[in-house]
């Protein structure tokens, strides 16, 4: 019997495991730590000397990604963009406008899929062994995370102190924005459409 009961849980432990891991869009997005590191002007902002974090806008970076790896002083860079896919976005330690404290690209090019982070120190790029989703994220046609958060203020923060008190990150895949919201106690989670920024679901 006690053989049994043991068989029935770690059934169950392994269902739990694969509902956990499955759960998650993104739960294959694990960077690595190793990187190459290359300094470049990546528009971040110091919100006060007290901050732990400076914070990085997404829309003053988002012009270098497809230029990853790319001599600009090639003639033939213009064709070599073309051949640049973002499949992937993450941020960081959002702040109440949308800018973290840093983002993570997934580039694919012919050559190789990369790992590109931007953050207060510049740009870090290594090579990308991992999964990641297949549709491409064409930045003309989603909503930025500033006006993101713009349009849903009042569903991403339900208090004031959340600004502060609550800790953010947002990925983007597939046609949507996912935002993890965890402050004590809980942990919030809210989709929306990447090309409208609608709401599409959330746990509250």
């Amino acid at each position: 019997m006690r053989k049994v009961a043991y068989v029935f849980f770690f059934i169950l432990l392994v269902v739990a495991i694969i509902v956990i891991i499955g759960g998650n869009p993104l739960s294959f997005f694990n960077p690595s730590p190793q990187a190459t590191h290359s300094k470049v002007d990546v528009g971040f902002v110091v919100l006060n000397q007290s901050d732990e974090f400076e914070r990085v806008n997404f829309e003053d970076i988002i012009s270098n990604v497809p230029y990853i790896g790319i001599n600009l002083e090639d003639s033939t860079s213009d064709n070599t963009t073309k051949t640049t896919h973002i499949q992937l976005i993450r941020g960081y330690k959002l702040d109440a406008t949308g800018n973290a404290s840093s983002w993570i690209f997934v580039v694919r090019q012919p050559e190789q899929v990369s790992l590109v982070t931007y953050d207060r120190s510049g740009e870090k790029m290594n090579a990308w062994q991992g999964g990641y989703p297949e549709k491409e994220i064409i930045i003309s046609q989603i909503i930025t995370p500033r006006k993101l958060f713009e349009k849903n203020r009042e569903q991403i923060f339900k208090t004031p102190q959340a600004i502060t008190t609550e800790s953010r990150e947002l990925a983007l895949a597939d046609g949507k924005y996912y935002l993890t919201i965890t402050s004590q106690g809980k942990t919030r989670y809210l989709v929306f459409d990447a090309k409208t920024g609608a709401l599409t679901s959330s746990n509250d």
